[in-house]
């Protein structure tokens, strides 16, 4: 799969490889996010379809389909004047937009005949949905009754609930995880289908649980659903915000592990720690011809030089910076001493 986007968002341009693991690396602000976004909405508007043929009416089926998830996710400020072309396999979609709405969805005939057959993707960006999961559970049921009430909740905060929630059946490309060690514990559901954690036989609340150890749950319970399996995309978004460097550490290697398994990945992130682990593991265990690493700057994602070892360089060399502050004020401290 290739994605490139051009004029979306903060994003002038991009041109991104997504085939194994892809790991985005920039400053906050500079179009990470964007990137999972947009990949989701996409995968959103052409999952399962099956279509006869290709006509003014079904194209214009997916304008709407594919504004719908810009409108839910961007909250329509996606763009003035962009461009979105995404490939996989022998099909090809090239989207325009312009003052915020999707004009044009055109495809390959190998779409029209063929179709796609995705499930999912899971876009993951903060632990703090099971905070919310009694809420969302509560929503879903008004949601489902008679009573037509929007609540506007953000389609990846949705699939990831339904997944956290059901349960798949299992199959041959399943991926298994075992979390257990790590967080010395699992999330499970009590007598009243509520989820708890439970560490020595005992169950701990979900408010009382340490944010990292809330992130590590979610795969926990994904793997447990079988939501995890061959050619699934995760989009992960600063899965490092609530993690010790150590238990960075030890996401990257699930991460990896998933990867060498066939389920594809997108990382957004800006610790060195999460990065250097995600460049060493995938060594280690010979994924890195399908690891990707882009830098994200000045309204640019890319890799540089079409090298990884450059790119890591530069993005290294860029969050390094602080400590070129930190050796500002030692000198300035010297100086005055």
């Amino acid at each position: 799969m290739n994605l490139k986007l051009k004029n979306i968002g903060i994003i002038k341009e991009a041109d991104i490889k997504l085939n194994g693991l892809t790991v985005i690396a920039g400053e906050n602000d500079s179009g990470k996010s964007t990137v999972g976004k947009v990949l989701y909405s996409l995968i959103k508007t052409t999952s399962n379809s099956h279509i006869v043929g290709q006509d003014i009416d079904v194209s214009h089926q997916y304008v709407n389909k594919f504004q719908k998830y810009i409108n839910e996710i961007f909250k329509s400020q996606i763009s003035d004047n962009g461009k979105v072309q995404f490939d996989y396999q022998d099909t090809i979609f090239d989207i325009t937009i312009q003052n915020d709405r999707c004009k044009e969805f055109n495809y390959s005939n190998d779409f029209v005949s063929n179709g796609l057959a995705y499930f999912g993707p899971i876009f993951i960006d903060t632990p703090y949905i099971w905070n919310i999961l009694p809420s969302l559970k509560t929503m879903k049921n008004f949601e489902s009754s008679s009573q037509q009430i929007d609540f506007a909740i953000s389609p990846t905060l949705v699939d990831l609930y339904t997944s956290l929630s059901s349960k798949l059946k299992e199959n041959s490309s399943t991926v298994k995880l075992d979390i257990k060690k790590i967080i010395k514990g699992s999330f499970e559901e009590n007598e009243f289908s509520d989820f708890v954690f439970n560490k020595d036989n005992k169950n701990i609340e979900i408010i009382n649980t340490a944010m990292g150890i809330k992130y590590f749950g979610i795969l926990q319970v994904l793997s447990k659903n079988n939501y995890l399996f061959k050619n699934q995309i995760l989009i992960l978004d600063e899965p490092e915000v609530h993690l010790h460097p150590k238990w960075q550490l030890k996401l990257a290697q699930i991460i990896v592990f998933l990867v060498k398994n066939g389920v594809k990945i997108v990382v957004n992130s800006h610790s060195p720690y999460m990065i250097e682990a995600l460049q060493r593991y995938s060594e280690q265990e010979q994924v890195e011809d399908i690891t990707h690493f882009y830098l994200a700057e000045n309204g640019r994602i890319e890799k540089k030089e079409n090298s990884n070892s450059r790119t890591l360089s530069e993005i290294f060399e860029k969050l390094s910076e602080p400590y070129d502050v930190f050796d500002a004020m030692d000198s300035k401290k010297l100086q005055n001493d």
